[in-house]
């Protein structure tokens, strides 16, 4: 063990070094005090024995400073006293010391005292690298369980459809901080509009998900599903005996089953009329009675509802009820379609590649340059569900390094037309856009030509614009066998305006 010796007495000091090297030690002796605290702040000496009668420092006050020192905190400090001063050795012993020595020093009591100092001292570095690797280990397994944590929570977020949450678009980045915020706020209705396969179910449970894992359900209820009669049934539950074929006990229905959780409602403008103002009132007073029931139960839930129709208009018709309508939008969210947010069409073919490369082991790493200028050019009527199934079919039919153009073909095949330009993606209400639709119709032939108008051949009589539109509608989706989506492509239109004109024809 190296032992720091001071004392100012030179020969003491050589005899005391001489004796411990003998025990076997490695002494080091010096007869400065202040030296000594300059050599203990570079080296570390396990145990300092040091004398009390010193001048200018002595050995209370040297053991004082190499206390207060971390270098040092540690190092045992014994004292040597003369005279016989027992209030010097227990005042030594107050400050720190691990104990003292009488002048003149016998051997056999040095001994002891060095072989209990490197006892502790052992025990005290053993313990120190224990705790080390004792912290390390900690480390390393707190790590682990870290990582497994949260492969366990991307993988829940996957099982319960959060994980394809993907926005590059500054639209979409700034929805899904809208989608925080009301995440946080559980007592606010929320109504996301969007067309067909824009993810609306997919935003409701990041809603109700946020950023980690939420205990409470998430039940989503598909309105268009459910008859009408069994509606209010399916929403409050009954009371045993409340009608013809109830269960005895009762039933709960979705708005107690849901706890404190959220409810979906996809498709809500399908829910009958006659049952939204119980809805509404639900919403207004958070409490409800099941059908036959007479005692009111808390609604705790929240309400997250979705519809691709416009429901704005449906309120203008009186197909929707307004103040449902407005109590809804207090939370309001409006998917754009992937045609108006192309900056996403990247990283999710890239998301939607990776993933199904993975789970039918094909080797596919990445787009080529002119696959992902196709996937752009192409006006997704289907959205993101189109985009998701169009990935996982060429990924399914083909294995390459990269995802070619060819590999996507059947995009552009069977009477879907070339994706439309862009700036083509909305004219449903523009003359030149239906003309062209009505002249590729008739001619059977590719889109019309706008550097030549003339070639487009009118009636000889005044006509009703909107007629000529109605019937090119009527005929692109008797063209494609009823076929809305491709019918809406061919037209350079989304899916949801063709159905607004439908509707708008309906009236």
């Amino acid at each position: 063990m190296r032992i720091l010796v001071v004392d100012d007495n030179s020969n003491s000091l050589q005899s005391l070094c001489l004796v411990l090297k003998d025990l076997g030690h490695e002494p080091r002796g010096l007869e400065d005090p202040e030296e000594a605290l300059l050599l203990t702040g570079k080296e570390f000496f396990p145990l300092i024995i040091t004398d009390i009668r010193m001048p200018g420092l002595d050995g209370l006050e040297l053991l004082s400073r190499l206390k207060a020192e971390q270098a040092t905190a540690q190092s045992d400090v014994v004292l040597i006293t003369g005279h016989g001063d027992m209030a010097t050795a227990v005042e030594a012993l107050r400050r720190g010391a691990y104990d003292y020595l009488n002048k003149p020093i016998n051997a056999r009591e040095l001994a002891s005292v060095v072989d209990r100092v490197a006892e502790r001292q052992s025990l005290v570095l053993e313990n120190r690298e224990l705790k080390i690797n004792m912290d390390r280990q900690v480390s390393k397994v707190a790590a682990a369980i870290r990582e497994d944590l949260e492969k366990t929570r991307r993988a829940l977020r996957e099982i319960e459809g959060i994980g394809l949450v993907i926005a590059e678009s500054q639209v979409m980045v700034d929805l899904l901080r809208e989608a925080l915020i009301l995440h946080a706020e559980p007592s606010v209705p929320v109504l996301i509009e969007g067309e067909t396969g824009t993810g609306k179910e997919v935003m409701a449970r990041y809603i109700h998900y946020g950023e980690g894992i939420v205990e409470e359900p998430f039940l989503a209820i598909n309105c268009a599903a459910i008859p009408h009669e069994l509606f209010e049934n399916e929403l409050f539950g009954h009371e045993g005996g409340s009608f013809t074929g109830s269960r005895a006990e009762g039933a709960p229905g979705k708005f107690e089953q849901a706890g404190k959780g959220t409810l979906f409602l996809d498709e809500v403008a399908e829910m009958p009329l006659t049952l939204q103002p119980k809805l509404l009132r639900v919403l207004e007073e958070r409490s409800f009675y099941r059908v036959g029931g007479m005692k009111k139960r808390r609604f705790e839930a929240r309400i997250v509802c979705a519809g691709n129709q416009d429901i704005a208009r449906m309120v203008e018709r009186g197909a929707f009820r307004r103040d449902l309508y407005h109590r809804l939008r207090v939370g309001h969210l409006f998917l754009h379609p992937l045609r108006e947010r192309p900056e996403d069409i990247r990283a999710l073919a890239e998301h939607f590649l990776m993933r199904e490369a993975a789970r039918k082991k094909k080797q596919f790493r990445g787009l080529a340059p002119a696959t992902l200028a196709a996937l752009r050019r192409y006006p997704w009527p289907g959205n993101v569900r189109e985009l998701e199934n169009t990935i996982e079919r060429a990924v399914l039919m083909h294995d390459a390094d990269l995802l070619q153009p060819m590999h996507i073909n059947f995009l552009f095949q069977g009477g879907g037309g070339h994706p439309a330009p862009a700036e083509q993606a909305g004219a449903s209400g523009r003359g030149e856009a239906v003309a062209a639709a009505s002249n590729a119709e008739r001619s059977g032939q590719g889109a019309f030509d706008f550097s030549k108008p003339e070639s487009l051949v009118l009636p000889e009589t005044p006509f009703v614009l909107d007629d000529l539109m109605d019937a090119v509608v009527n005929a692109a989706i008797e063209r494609f066998d009823g076929n809305k989506s491709r019918a809406a492509a061919f037209l350079g239109i989304s899916r949801f305006a063709l159905h607004r004109r439908m509707t708008k024809e309906k009236q």
